[in-house]
This record gives structure tokens, C-alpha cells and sequence, in this order.
């Protein structure tokens, strides 16, 4: 990418979209001297207090639950997530809405100069596309002088860009499972050593309690680091009931007299992550102050895209892309209670582990049909191999499509013959593509 400052959002993201996206890392020494370089204009106290989220599944989640609660608290916040599913601008948002393309752009243009004066100082260093974008989250929300920043890992976390920082306040570890195995290692353990890296000296950490031996990475390398830890295990929740359109849950705390909790989804895995974001509301209460009322409607009103997330009526994008993350799909639409037929679109990226992905959702009774389709970049799986494995596992019609929106238009014609909901899952490349042309074409109705 030509370093060169832009005049337009769009302009801003072309020259965006020539960095490559999936290529070696910078070493993290690297990234922490071109972070030192810049600290006279974005000091880590201009951010406030930084919850630092690390994990395999739920840390985007998480990271939302906790952007709410303190926006419903009063608090000035920003939140660094990723991906995007349509807009990058999406990777960063203060008080709860996406930066402007104005905004956008001024963090762009800022980073160019910046990059400039750096080649006098460091001239081979060039900053990856993760890289640049968390450059341009912390000075958006320094300039903003938030109160609170919300910063997600983008891969792994000991050797990620976001572990530059040095003085996180609250550090939480979501759920660990088998992704990015080619980066992270090829056993639980390695990828929850690997993820425990953003713990630090004398911040809180805030765990599961769900997996042994993932549990025990982390207890080791808190008190290592002489970080109080919190966990965060079955019992700390309870679900009450499990409806179509909401989850009713309770959480046993020390703190606060809590009754119930109401999540507008009917993502099973969404009590976890909320009860993680609860706990963090306690680990903060001195620091932060939160009413009991507040962490209540920031739960209920959390949205987050592409987590079961109803686009349009009747039809829901779920992001999950690894073999947990299906799990957690697959248990969702089992105690759907008034579920009892529905069609599936399904893809994926090739270096995923595919084959044990297809295997859960060929256990889900109430599909009728399959429709799986290609995602249009050299990482996306191969149809003819989607294909065998799906009729490898079901008896069930499986229907390919190239394009994605031949996918989603005959799910919808088959809809309007015969009542049932429609499923996407399996890549979150898949959803932003479909949430992308639901949006252009008015959402086919």
C-alpha cells in the first residue's frame, strides 16, 4: 500500500482493502515501537479505563454487553471489535454507533503522517491491516477522550497487535476452542497459552470455569503474574426459560441483588457471555459504579450483528465458524421450542475444520434442506467438497449455489411455498455477504 492521504471514506477503504489481510505478523516489538512512537498523541490515560477481551468464541459478545452497560451507565465509551461484516467503520464505535466516514477518515489521514515520520525513525516497519485499524481505534477514541475503551483481540493475544497496551484494567478470557490452529497451535492448550498472554501484572482477570485444562492455563499464568482472578462457572447462572424471541436467565452475585436478566435472542450461548460482562461489572463497581438497574438494560438491550441476529422476519445469521461455535448454534435451535422446520445456508472458509462443523449441524432434525454456496475469495471452501461431506452425514436434500444470492433468493422463494425460517451459518465472511445483499435488495419481500 502507497502511504497517501485520502479525501473520501471510500477512497480511505480501497487503499485499506490492498494491504493484505491474512499474511505474517509483525513481531509484537515491532507494533509496540511504532505504539511508543505515537504515545504523545495517544496516551493510554486518554482512553480511560481498558477492558482488554481475549477467547476463541464470545469475545465480540462480551465486548458489546459491556459497551451497553456503561453507556447505559453514563459513561463516554469506545469499543474496538473485528471483524466487520459490511462496513469497516463497524470496527469502531463510541457510545454505543459506528464512527463517522468523516471521522474515519481524519484517523486514516492522521495515520499516514504518522507512518511518514516514523520511516525516519523505524524505515522497514509496515503496519499489517489489523495494525493499521487498531492505530486508527485508539486515536478515535483518545481525540474523543472516552472514559471507557473496550478493545477486542483480533488473533490470539500474546503476540496480537491489541497487547501493545500495558495498563489494562480488567482483562477477560471468553471461551476457548480449536481455531486459527495454523497461528495458535494444534492443541486446547497451546491456543489457551496463547490467548492467557494479554493477562498482566496486577490487572484483573476474568474467566470460565468450564474446560480443565483451559481453566488451569489460566489460573497458572494469573498468579504468575500476581493478577487476582474471577471465575466464572455453571452455577454462576441459571436459565429460567427459553423462548422463540428471548432467554429469560438469573445470576447468583456477591454484589448485587439481582432477580432475572432478559436477552432478546435465543442464543444459549449469549447467557454465558452476558453472565462474563455481569462479572466484570462487578470486578469494576468501585472503579466504575454500576447500578444494578443499568447492568439489567444494558443486557436487554445489547444487539450484535451476525449472532443470531434476525435480519429480516423469520430469517437469522449466526457467525459461527468453528466447531464450538456451531456446537453452541446447533443447541440454540434445539431449544427453539416452536421450531419445527427450517432451511439452512451454509459455507465456509477452507483452513477451517469443516468436516466436524457439518457433522453437528447434520444433527438438527428440523432442517429440511441444505443449501449450501461458495464464499467468492481464494480462502473459500470448495462446493463439491462441501457437498460430499454434508451427504457423508444426511439423507437430506443438499442444494449448491455458486453465488451466495442464488442461495439466499431460492431459500426465499422455497419460504413463500411452505412456512419455515431460514439459517445461515458457518462463516462470518457468509454472513456479512448475505446482511450485505438483504440490505441492497430491500430484503426480497
Amino acid at each position: 500500500m502507497i502511504e497517501q492521504t485520502v479525501k473520501s471514506y471510500e477512497e480511505a477503504e480501497r487503499l485499506l482493502s490492498e494491504v493484505p489481510k491474512f499474511t505474517s505478523k509483525n513481531p509484537l516489538e515491532a507494533t509496540k515501537g511504532f505504539y511508543a512512537f505515537v504515545q504523545n498523541e495517544i496516551k493510554e490515560e486518554q482512553l480511560g479505563y481498558i477492558i482488554h477481551v481475549a477467547g476463541t468464541n464470545g469475545k465480540g459478545s462480551v465486548c458489546a454487553f459491556l459497551q451497553q452497560i456503561f453507556w447505559e451507565s453514563g459513561h463516554h465509551v469506545g469499543m474496538f471489535t473485528s471483524p466487520h461484516l459490511i462496513t469497516t467503520r463497524e470496527r469502531f464505535r463510541i457510545d454505543a454507533e459506528m464512527i463517522s466516514e468523516e471521522l474515519f477518515v481524519e484517523a486514516f489521514n492522521w495515520l499516514v503522517y504518522k507512518l511518514k515520520e516514523y520511516k525516519a525513525v523505524k524505515g522497514d516497519y509496515r503496519p499489517t491491516y489489523f495494525e493499521r485499524l487498531f492505530f486508527m481505534g485508539m486515536y478515535v477514541f483518545a481525540k474523543a477522550r472516552v472514559e471507557v475503551t473496550v478493545l477486542e483481540t483480533g488473533l490470539g493475544g500474546r503476540l496480537d497487535t491489541t497487547n501493545v497496551i500495558q495498563n489494562p484494567t480488567l482483562c477477560i478470557l471468553t471461551e476457548i476452542g480449536l481455531d486459527h490452529m495454523t497461528y495458535l497451535g494444534d492443541t486446547i492448550e497451546e491456543i489457551a497459552s496463547e490467548k492467557a498472554g494479554i493477562i498482566k501484572p496486577g490487572a484483573p482477570v476474568i474467566f470460565l470455569e468450564r474446560k480443565r485444562e483451559v481453566y488451569d492455563i489460566f489460573r497458572r499464568k494469573a498468579l504468575e503474574c500476581g493478577a487476582k482472578y474471577h471465575v466464572v462457572s455453571k452455577n454462576a447462572y441459571k436459565i429460567n426459560e427459553i423462548k422463540k424471541k428471548y432467554i429469560d436467565f438469573s445470576v447468583i452475585s456477591r454484589y448485587y441483588d439481582y432477580d432475572r436478566f432478559i436477552l432478546h435472542t435465543a442464543a444459549l450461548y449469549q447467557v454465558e457471555n452476558a453472565a462474563l460482562a455481569i462479572r466484570a461489572c462487578e470486578v469494576l463497581m468501585r472503579e466504575c459504579g454500576f447500578g444494578n438497574l443499568a447492568v439489567k438494560i444494558g443486557i436487554e438491550k445489547m444487539q450484535w450483528a451476525g449472532r443470531m441476529e434476525e435480519v429480516i422476519p423469520g430469517v437469522y445469521i449466526d457467525g459461527a465458524h468453528n466447531e464450538d461455535g456451531i456446537e453452541a448454534f446447533v443447541q440454540s435451535l434445539q431449544n427453539a421450542v416452536d421450531l419445527d422446520s427450517c432451511m439452512l445456508i451454509f459455507s465456509a472458509v477452507s483452513d477451517k475444520q469443516y468436516d466436524q462443523m457439518i457433522e453437528k449441524l447434520c444433527r438438527l432434525t428440523m432442517v429440511r434442506e441444505f443449501v449450501l454456496t461458495h464464499i467468492p475469495n481464494e480462502r473459500g471452501a470448495q462446493l463439491d467438497k462441501l457437498a460430499e461431506r454434508f451427504r457423508a452425514h444426511t439423507n437430506k436434500n443438499v442444494c449448491l449455489f455458486e453465488a451466495i444470492e442464488d442461495a439466499v433468493s431460492y431459500c426465499m422463494e422455497q419460504r413463500k411455498r411452505a412456512d419455515c425460517e431460514i439459517y445461515i451459518v458457518g462463516s462470518l465472511y457468509l454472513a456479512g455477504a448475505v446482511k450485505g445483499y438483504l440490505d441492497t435488495s430491500g430484503g426480497l419481500e
